[in-house]
């Protein structure tokens, strides 16, 4: 079998789980004997394959700008441009002899579309958020979304990484359900560190993540336990999460790390204690799994996809910044509770392989090609 694959990102470029996703499955599906050609734009960060059935193919006359939403209003016309020039290249690219074409996300949608009345051939579409996620359900853009339901409606099957995705997508975009497949992500594990007092939170600063959350309930936090919060990453958000900070007297206990390389991350979730996920709409969310296969007890929202397919994690609504920060509490505190979490998580963890993604994932390739 041979699969004209369209992604946005690729390591060594990742801003986040989509990144993450194409690359193990990508791998895994090589490994099957499968051929996999995977088209992402021309980034100043050159991808390699390394594997005999996976060819990378960078597409661009010149960089864009691989980012999935974007914030600043002065780069947005850039940024649109950027996309549906990609979107084009990649169907002047994608040529011979390939059994179906499987898109990533709103940003390969069209290509996916286009392609598929091109060549011929059948159209999967992964679904890693949509736009009412990455707007935390506030002021969600139609432009997104009509793009998103345009792509749904013409994939010939849909993958989502989790059940409360694939709700949103009958509920909010009215698509049959029986075309939609669950397959939930996997993980790569990490291995252990020496553990700090230190809660996490590693994401981007937007307002789908909820770091404003985390914030609130470290001030809660710091009533009682001496420790300290980390938030990694970047985003539109940081400004005022550092004022935020201020305001509530804790910047001598915050720290904003900005953007981090790979060995950093692997780092800060090895010295935490205990990891935090507040998002206020989270598809699936691999940093949670990432955090667990440290060693590091995840405390994850109730509106995350991670929460219904990982059970040795502690759940939260996000909005309850009196529930997280005893929970952040319990963890740092009681040995027993740390020691559990820590024991049952790791043995859970093994069953979440890319091996399984790809097994799962090649499944719907034979149902539609």
């Amino acid at each position: 079998m041979k699969v004209a694959m369209i992604g946005w990102e690729y390591p060594p470029f990742k801003v986040g789980g989509l990144g993450t996703h194409c690359y193990g499955l990508t791998r895994s599906l090589a490994d099957k004997n499968v051929k996999v050609d995977f088209y992402m734009p021309k980034t100043k960060h050159h991808a390699y394959s390394g594997k005999k059935n996976l060819v990378i193919k960078e597409v661009g006359e010149t960089e864009i700008f691989p980012y999935d939403r974007p914030d600043d209003k002065a780069l947005a016309g850039q940024f649109f441009e950027s996309v549906y020039k990609y979107n084009d290249l990649c169907v002047q690219k994608v040529k011979g002899d390939y059994n179906l074409v499987h898109c990533h996300d709103w940003l390969t949608m069209k290509a996916g579309v286009a392609i598929k009345e091109h060549l011929g051939v059948p159209f999967v579409l992964t679904v890693h958020s949509t736009e009412y996620d990455r707007s935390g359900w506030l002021y969600p853009n139609d432009w997104f979304i009509n793009i998103e339901k345009e792509g749904m409606e013409k994939a010939d099957k849909i993958i989502a990484v989790s059940h409360f995705t694939k709700r949103v997508i009958v509920e909010k975009y009215g698509i049959n359900p029986d075309k939609i497949r669950v397959i939930h992500n996997a993980v790569y594990p990490i291995g252990e560190g020496e553990k700090k007092n230190i809660a996490l939170f590693l994401g981007r600063l937007t307002i789908q993540k909820g770091p404003e959350f985390f914030l609130k309930a470290a001030k809660k936090v710091l009533d009682y336990e001496d420790c300290h919060f980390v938030v990694a990453g970047a985003g539109d958000m940081l400004p005022r999460l550092i004022d935020q900070a201020i305001d509530m007297g804790i910047s001598n206990k915050v720290i904003f790390t900005g953007l981090l390389t790979e060995e950093e991350v692997k780092h800060i979730y090895q010295i935490a204690s205990v990891y935090v996920m507040p998002s206020v709409s989270e598809p699936f969310g691999i940093t949670a799994l990432e955090a667990v296969s440290a060693g590091t007890p995840a405390i994850v929202s109730k509106t995350a996809g991670v929460s219904e397919a990982f059970r040795n994690c502690l759940r939260v609504d996000f909005w309850d910044t009196d529930e997280m920060a005893n929970k952040i509490i319990s963890v740092l505190r009681y040995d027993p509770l740390r020691n559990t979490l820590v024991e049952y998580g790791k043995r859970e963890i093994e069953l979440f392989t890319w091996d399984r993604v790809a097994e799962k994932t090649l499944d719907v390739y034979r149902e539609v090609a």
